[in-house]
């Protein structure tokens, strides 16, 4: 599971589509859970699509259907729609939606573009992205650097244009700054800089993998990926300056790909402790952890909405 770039979509499409019987829990105790739906993407179908599901009732709804796959969403605070990734025209292309499934549009979808992780400016006008303009097979490796743009998909502008590949970029809860994992120094650390690609700074700096920086609600913090304990992927979270790391999750699973509930009282996030990747949420101090989603699927890139 590990790869110098932790995980991301090409790891995620190597999962193996298995078998077809599936089921979901419904919690017993649904008043202690918190409200609200989980958007993920899932190979259910035998391509991977978006479905959602109420985290009190377990209800899933299924929000994409066609023989593309479709990944990576994120929600759209601003604007009430899902951000999502499609190879749905034949390279990985960027599109928004309403948060039912409807009204699909293109944002970027330039042959040789590829586009991985969108998030949304606070205020919906502005994209971050893992992107590579020119992306072409039979290439052996695609270098993703951190992009902003418009809503529009236009007036690209590179933010970091290294030799090595940059990752996963989250907009600060204010606006003013950008974190994303890199491995400039060798491996995988946490780095922030302002939302014009100034004033970098790094935020770990150790042999493990760090990833998947995702903001606080309130900008004091993250939550992240990491396997800096050996052995295992965990949750972790920390300050804003990158000080005072302590793991959200500490078992024998690999626990990745975690997202804020917009309280920031939770986070959900995937994990492999039944032997395929399935849904969970935690509290964010650590307790109350339930199992969303239970079923021979990979089910994985997990967001929270209202």
């Amino acid at each position: 599971m590990k790869t110098k770039n932790g995980p991301s979509l090409i790891w995620i499409l190597a999962l193996i589509f298995s078998s077809f019987a599936c089921r979901f829990i419904v919690p017993d105790s649904s008043e202690t859970l918190p409200a609200g739906e989980i958007i993920y993407q899932t190979n259910q179908d035998g391509n991977f699509e978006l479905y959602s599901i109420d985290i009190r009732s377990g209800a899933t709804f299924r929000l994409t259907n066609n023989s593309a796959n479709d990944m990576s969403p994120t929600f759209i605070a601003a604007k009430n729609q899902i951000g999502f990734i499609s190879d749905r025209q034949n390279g990985l292309h960027l599109y928004v939606m309403d948060t039912l499934g409807e009204n699909i549009k293109s944002i970027i979808s330039e042959k040789g573009t590829a586009v991985e992780y969108p998030d949304w400016s606070p205020d919906g006008e502005f994209i971050t992205a893992s992107l590579v303009e020119e992306c072409l097979a039979p290439a052996k490796k695609c270098v993703y650097d951190i992009y902003v743009m418009n809503a529009d998909g236009t007036n690209l502008k590179n933010l970091t244009n290294t030799p090595e590949s940059e990752w996963v970029p989250a907009w600060s809860p204010d606006g003013e700054q950008l974190a994303f994992s890199s491995d400039r120094d060798g491996d995988s650390e946490i780095y922030v800089m302002n939302r014009d690609g100034s004033h970098l700074v790094q935020l770990t700096k150790n042999s493990g993998y760090d990833g998947r920086p995702r903001w606080s609600i309130d900008g004091t913090g993250f939550a992240f990926e990491t396997d800096r304990d050996g052995g295992d992927w965990d949750i972790y979270t920390m300050n804003a300056d990158g000080t005072d790391p302590s793991p959200i999750t500490n078992n024998f699973s690999n626990d990745i790909s975690e997202s804020w509930s917009p309280d920031g009282n939770w986070l959900v996030y995937v994990s492999n402790s039944d032997g395929d990747s399935e849904i969970f949420i935690i509290d964010s101090n650590g307790q109350n952890q339930r199992q969303l989603t239970n079923n021979s699927y990979n089910d994985i890139a997990p967001i929270w909405i209202p």
